[in-house]
C-alpha cells in the first residue's frame, strides 16, 4: 500500500512538473506581439493578424482583411500614442490563447484583449477589441 501511494504521489509530481514546463515554454503570449504594441507599430503587428481579422475599436468596428486592419490599427496608434502598454492576464487553450493588456497613451487608457490561434507553429490574431477605460 505503501509503495503504490509513494508511486502515485511521484507520478503526480512528475506530471505536475512536466505540465508546469509546458505552460512556461509554450503557454506565454507571443513576445513579438506585445513587443508592436508596446512601440505602436501596426506595421509589425500586422505581420501576425490573420488573413481576416475582427477589430472592435472605439470609432470602427467590423472584419477586415490584413492590409485593412493594419490601417485601421496605424491610425489609432497616431491619435494614441503609446506611453506604456503591459499584459495584465492572458491564458492558453489548445491551439488558442488570449491576453488583456493596458495601454496607456498621453491621454486615455485602452484595454486590449487579444484572441489568437497557432497554425502550425505560427501564431495569427483572429481577434483584436480595444476599448477605452473610465479610469
Amino acid at each position: 500500500m505503501n509503495i503504490l501511494r509513494s508511486i502515485t504521489t511521484r507520478g503526480l509530481v512528475l506530471i505536475s512538473f512536466l505540465f508546469t514546463i509546458s505552460v512556461n515554454s509554450f503557454g506565454q503570449f507571443p513576445d513579438e506581439i506585445i513587443s508592436a504594441t508596446k512601440q505602436g507599430n501596426a506595421v509589425e503587428l500586422a505581420k501576425h493578424f490573420n488573413d481576416k481579422i475582427e477589430l472592435v475599436l472605439p470609432q470602427k468596428s467590423g472584419v477586415f482583411s490584413n492590409a485593412q486592419a493594419k490601417l485601421v490599427l496605424s491610425d489609432f496608434f497616431s491619435r494614441n500614442k503609446v506611453n506604456t502598454f503591459k499584459i495584465i492576464h492572458q491564458g492558453i487553450r489548445e491551439s488558442s490563447s488570449f491576453a488583456i493588456g493596458k495601454y496607456q497613451s498621453n491621454t486615455s487608457t485602452y484595454r486590449f484583449y487579444f484572441l489568437t490561434k497557432n497554425k502550425g507553429s505560427v501564431t495569427y490574431i483572429h481577434q483584436l477589441r480595444i476599448e477605452k477605460q473610465d479610469d
